[in-house]
Parts: structure tokens; C-alpha cells; sequence
């Protein structure tokens, strides 16, 4: 395709190719922004010219983002934010705050972190949206380039280009149903051993965002893997786990204050990991891209806030454990 020269590349068109990238039809792209469906086709035609390119073509009953399309479309999300943001207040009020933040998080994260955050936002920011994304292997490239503002995730190691907060420290735990034949050690005052765990098959809570491949076990850095550990089970939910457990004797490694939260509402117990378990930070990650956004910056501090009683309660629970 032959570019054209001297088109003008402006929110309209911005927004409307923002559009097909979560739609994928014309026609619902075109609802959307409030065009017809041949004001929506004339601008796609104007966008093919400016990047040179598809973009986007018809697929089955709707329409598929080619390769530079899904190249452009974190970028082009990332200026449509910048330019909402030239119109932002000098002084930030939470009370006038009407814009959407995203926050990537993992279920559990949001039953036991977010949850406690989600009162006190929507106090001093009534109008404010907030949507939770999946967290996936593209994890550090959404925050980099404006599909998330923040997430909830105890990554290892991140670029020179991001930032993060320690909200608490935890450890890992094991999590069976009542009843287990682990659960003798619990009333003769004993932690079951490595050895003695790895006798029962393991469920395993495994990450994806939908678009990757293997996705993040949720327990790797509970112990270095070997052949002893038989992963007879991975599910991509937390939510999914109580259910499995009560119905097997399988054995479930996830963060301890996560499963206390589900040993208390359900029919399960939680063993104490051996003395080799690793501790590990619930972090607060976000790249230099919003450091000095006054409405992250906000949300920041109600994380902050928060966390303080969460690790409160982890500490409590851990040490009821021992």
C-alpha cells in the first residue's frame, strides 16, 4: 500500500482505531464512537494511508488486527492517555476524578488486597472507573506502554524503567482438605517434611493473560522444582482451588494469607511449609510512564494505606501457624 501524504493523525482517528483493536468489527467500532458505519469506514481508510498498512481485515463476521496494528495498538493507547491528561486540573481532587485507571491483578489479589483498597477509593473518587486486567507473561510491556497503570505482583526482578513498593512480607503455605492424611501432623504439633509432601500429587495455580504460552506457576518460588513434585492439576483461577481440594487429596502451594482466606470459608486447612520456604513482598509495580500521575500517585497511597493492615493480619495468621 502506497502511504498518502499530509493526512492529519488526530484523536477522532486515534480513538476509533482504539476502538477496532477492542472490538474487532467496524461496525461496533463505529457505535462506539458515536460515527456511522461509513464515516467509521472512511476513517479507516485515512488510518490504513497514515501507517501503511491493513490494520485491521475482515476475518470470519469481524475484523483482525494485523502484526503492525498489534504493534501500534499499546502506543497508540499510551497518547490517547497523554492527551486526556493535557486537560487535567493543576491541583488533583479525587471528587473530580472521572477517568478509568487499570490495575492488573490475579483474583487472589483482589480478594485479599485490592478489596480492601476498593471502599476508600470510591469514597474520595465517586466518578473514578477502575478495571482489573489479567496478568500475563506481557506483564511489563502493558505497564510500559499504558494498558496498566499499577499491578499487584511478587515479580523477581524488574527493568532499570519501573518502580515498586513492598506492601507486605509472606511466605508460602500448603493448603488440603480436611481430613488429609498431611493433617496428622498438625495435631501431633509436627511440619510435614518436603519428603513427606511430595508424596501426595500437587495442584498447581498457573497465570495466563489469554494471548501466551506457558504462563507463570504461582508457586515457583516456593521451592526449587524437581522430579519429585507431580503436578497432577494446573488451573488458571484461585478461585477454582477449594472446590478441587475438598474432592482430592491433592496439595496446593499458595501465598499464606490467600490460604487462610480460603480455609476460613471453606472446608480446608493449612499446613505450615517446611522450614525452607521462601518468603517473598506482595509489591506494588508501575513504570516511570505515571510516576508523577497525580491519579496513580493517589491510587498508590491507598495501596499503601491498606497494605499496612493486611500485613498485619499475615503476620497473626503465620504466627497462629507455627
Amino acid at each position: 500500500m502506497r502511504k498518502v501524504e499530509n493526512i492529519p493523525l488526530d484523536t477522532e482517528l486515534l480513538n476509533l482505531f482504539k476502538a477496532l483493536s477492542e472490538t474487532q468489527s467496524l461496525t461496533a467500532a463505529a457505535n462506539k464512537q458515536g460515527m456511522s458505519q461509513a464515516a467509521a469506514s472512511r476513517a479507516l481508510t485515512k488510518l490504513r494511508s497514515i501507517f501503511n498498512d491493513q490494520l485491521f481485515i475482515k476475518s470470519g463476521y469481524g475484523m483482525q488486527a494485523t502484526p503492525r496494528a498489534r504493534l501500534l495498538t499499546p502506543r497508540v493507547l499510551a497518547a490517547l492517555q497523554e492527551l486526556d491528561r493535557l486537560t487535567d486540573p493543576d491541583e488533583f481532587r479525587p471528587e473530580e476524578l472521572t477517568r478509568t485507571l487499570y490495575v492488573g491483578a490475579v483474583d487472589n489479589g483482589v480478594f485479599t488486597i485490592f478489596s480492601r483498597v476498593i471502599g476508600e477509593l470510591f469514597r474520595q473518587a465517586p466518578k473514578a472507573r477502575i478495571e482489573i486486567l489479567p496478568i500475563g507473561e506481557d506483564l511489563c510491556s502493558s505497564l510500559k506502554y499504558g494498558t496498566m497503570d499499577l499491578a499487584i505482583f511478587p515479580l523477581l526482578a524488574l527493568p532499570s524503567d519501573f518502580h515498586e513498593i513492598n506492601l507486605f512480607e509472606t511466605s508460602y503455605a500448603c493448603l488440603v482438605r480436611q481430613g488429609h492424611p498431611l493433617t496428622e501432623y498438625i495435631g501431633s504439633g509436627k511440619i510435614p517434611s518436603m519428603e513427606q509432601i511430595n508424596q501426595y500429587r500437587r495442584m498447581q495455580i498457573t497465570v495466563h493473560d489469554g494471548k501466551q504460552g506457558q504462563g507463570y506457576a504461582i508457586d515457583e518460588g516456593a521451592f526449587e522444582h524437581s522430579a519429585d513434585h507431580d503436578i497432577a492439576m494446573s488451573v488458571p483461577y484461585f478461585l477454582a482451588a477449594p472446590m478441587i481440594l475438598a474432592e482430592t487429596d491433592f496439595v496446593l502451594t499458595l501465598p499464606c494469607q490467600t490460604a487462610h482466606h480460603f480455609a476460613e470459608k471453606n472446608n480446608l486447612v493449612v499446613l505450615p511449609y517446611p522450614c525452607d520456604s521462601r518468603k517473598f513482598f506482595t509489591r506494588l509495580i508501575w513504570h516511570h510512564r505515571v510516576h508523577y500521575d497525580p491519579a496513580v500517585q493517589w491510587l498508590r497511597s491507598l495501596f499503601i494505606k491498606c497494605a499496612s493492615e493486611e500485613g498485619k493480619l499475615v503476620k497473626a495468621k503465620e504466627t497462629e501457624s507455627d
